[in-house]
């Protein structure tokens, strides 16, 4: 640990070690960027542990600005700051080798003991005002590049009194607003600025006064632009523009901390090609980005036979994909009753750089009966529907990447119409990579069988204890097919009793309990990327078929794709140059079988053993009315090992507003 007294003595003495040993570090930070998405700071072999939590709001902000001032050469600083002793829970599960510090006594003993042990690496103060939030952000980044601590008046003048004179920057009456200071940082800071990230983060009412985001450690080691501004303000909006545009932040750009509009960020940062990763709270972000990089595995989902009269129903809690909540799981995984009930907990595929200890941690202790799925959408937060169309596809493969890197089979996604090009786009992107089942948080949709990838509603968002019993004991069973239902319960409301005390799987367990109890035999629990094999498995090895094109489940499981088709009268059917497309995978021993359609007007049925090669099975022309018709598919089943057979539905005539209805799909095997 640096002393303020050693190091004026020995300065002389140790200025050549220490250039060197700063080239050294230099070389490895940049050799470790290099293979990175976010900064990464450099690790070293003990952490100094200062306590904060009996500090003032005013000196916390402090103390963390001068954490990521100390972090930016070495990450050996490390303050317990979050509620329940989660800080310390987590140094404790890291591995590391901690030295806590001895505080000083009276007020702001955490800022004032971390400020006597590091005082010599301050050039000045930079004096800030809690009633003009901009100049808190400037004063944290004129801070991280010009070795400057950002304090209140108040702060600077305890400091002062305790500690000696200090050179004082007072930027309180530098700027007319808002949108003048963030224009006066574009022009005056951001080239030097680190252009891999950005950070929304400030001071947010009622919140700093009382327990201040955590995230500001990170944003000044990284020497990330950091910005506070509420996009629904047009002058506000176009300031943001401006930072992105002017720091050439390329797509798959992560904006960490929150903002004012919460989630709807999204519709303003990704038309310009940056997700969001929300952190606002996460505590030691300079530290936790210190270990070392990690990929992860998990093992495939394990299919059941599904009955009909039967309802098959996973639940995935969320929000661990919030870098403070996945801090928070900790809380959860100590409970007796986890693993008890299978279940999905949402993760931020992004901690593989952003805190690997973490991912340790919920992989090592989440047993069999846990899967951990990526929270929307996948390695950030984006709404696919407004991301950049120049910068979605640079998103869908470095997604692919951390989707595989994490080891995750079952992936939320929010904003993302079904079937759309954006759908579709993303669907294609992960193929290979391990995933085979997307949560949808958006309209409830049937199962959405495209390429292979199962696309589901990720369900009710639950808040309150007893609603997964209220919501479930409605679900009606259907005595001809197995029925799959899908929850979302939110950990920060369901999940915790009055007292803030982690009780998800208790409540989980006893819920599921009196299910079972009131209706025996009615409710398969099984984690999301079991429920995706399950579904899987009644499109494989098919010994017969039939349901109606009525876009229920029944039908969509084995919609490969759909191409604009719609409802007419509760059938599909499709004119112009819709088409659809059903996959059939029969079993391997099937040598003969018939398709039975029940269809109408002008159709055109094709057939193929790879949904890419077509045959013609049927024609119509002349607004047919309905009729039945039987094809042999014995030709398509000859030389085909995989036994897959695709039936493609569009209209005869392209021009003709008649098009093709069809009504019912049976497809028989003979032996």
């Amino acid at each position: 640990m640096l002393k303020k007294w050693p190091i004026t003595v020995a300065l002389g003495l140790l200025c050549i070690v220490i250039l060197a040993g700063a080239i050294v570090a230099l070389q490895i930070r940049n050799k470790q960027s290099a293979s990175s998405t976010f900064p990464k700071m450099e690790s070293v072999d003990t952490l100094h542990v200062y306590d904060i939590r009996n500090d003032s709001a005013e000196a916390k902000l402090a103390a963390l600005t001068l954490q990521g001032l100390i972090n930016q050469s070495s990450a050996e600083v490390y303050v317990l700051t979050r509620e329940k002793n989660l800080d310390q829970l987590w140094l404790d599960q890291s591995g590391k080798s901690y030295s806590p510090v001895s505080l000083v006594t009276g007020s702001n003993p955490g800022l004032r003991t971390m400020y006597r042990d590091y005082q010599s690496l301050i050039d000045k103060f930079i004096v800030w005002e809690g009633s003009k939030d901009w100049t808190f952000n400037i004063a944290l980044m004129k801070g991280a590049l010009e070795a400057g601590l950002p304090v209140t008046d108040g702060i600077r003048n305890s400091l002062i009194s305790e500690f000696g004179s200090q050179t004082v920057e007072d930027i309180r009456s530098n700027w007319n607003g808002r949108v003048d200071a963030y224009e006066w940082a574009v022009e005056h800071l951001m080239p030097s600025l680190d252009k891999r990230i950005l950070f929304s983060a400030g001071l947010r009412l009622p919140d700093w006064v009382g327990y201040p985001w955590n995230i500001f450690d990170y944003a000044v080691a990284s020497k990330s632009f950091t910005f506070y501004l509420d996009p629904r303000n047009p002058d506000e909006y176009e300031v943001m523009k401006h930072i992105i545009q002017e720091g050439g932040y390329p797509p798959g750009t992560a904006v960490l901390g929150y903002a004012p509009n919460a989630d709807d960020l999204n519709e303003y940062t990704n038309p310009l090609g940056v997700g969001y990763v929300v952190s606002d709270f996460f505590s030691n972000g300079s530290v936790w980005s210190s270990f070392e990089n990690k990929t992860y595995t998990q093992p495939a989902g394990a299919a059941v036979d599904a009955e009909p009269g039967k309802v098959y129903v996973s639940i995935t809690a969320s929000d661990g994909d919030n870098l403070q909540y996945a801090q928070q799981l900790i809380d959860y995984f100590q409970d007796p009753a986890m693993g008890d009930v299978p279940v999905g907990i949402t993760i931020a595929p992004v901690l593989r750089e952003l805190g690997s200890p973490i991912l340790d941690y919920l992989y090592a202790e989440k047993g069999d009966n846990i899967e951990l799925v990526a929270g929307p959408s996948g390695y950030q937060f984006i709404y696919p529907n407004h991301y950049s169309i120049h910068g979605y596809e640079t998103w869908l493969n470095e997604n692919k990447k951390w989707l595989t890197d994490a080891g995750v089979h079952t992936a939320n996604v929010w904003r993302i119409p079904l079937n759309s090009v954006y759908h579709k786009q993303m669907v294609d992107s992960l193929a290979g990579s391990g995933v085979t089942g997307i949560l949808r948080g958006d309209d409830v949709q049937p199962i959405n069988a495209y390429h292979g990838i199962y696309t589901m509603s990720q369900g009710n968002m639950l808040t309150r204890d007893g609603d997964i019993y209220s919501i479930l004991s409605s679900v009606s069973e259907d005595r001809e097919h197995p029925v799959f239902y899908n929850l979302y319960p939110i950990l920060a409301f369901y999940g915790v009793d009055d007292t803030g005390k982690a009780v998800f799987f208790e409540r989980l367990k006893d819920e599921v309990a009196r299910l079972q109890q009131d209706f025996p035999g009615k409710y398969v629990f099984l984690k999301p990327q079991d429920i995706v094999a399950t579904i899987d498995k009644l499109n494989t090895d098919i010994e017969g078929v039939s349901f109606e094109a009525d876009n229920s489940s029944a039908e969509t499981l084995y919609l490969y794709e759909d191409n604009h088709s719609a409802m007419d009268g509760g059938y599909r059917y499709a004119d112009g140059d819709a088409s659809w497309i059903y996959k059939f995978d029969l079993a391997d021993d099937i040598e003969q079988a018939t398709l039975t359609l029940d269809l109408g007007g002008d159709y055109e049925v094709d057939v193929s053993k790879d949904g890419t090669n077509w045959s013609a099975a049927a024609r119509a022309n002349g607004n047919i009315n309905r009729t039945t018709l039987d094809n042999d598919l014995v030709d398509w089943l000859t030389n085909n090992p995989s036994k897959t057979i695709y039936v493609r539905f569009k209209s005869e005539n392209s021009q003709s507003e008649n098009g093709m209805i069809l009504y019912y799909n049976s497809l028989k095997i003979l032996y």
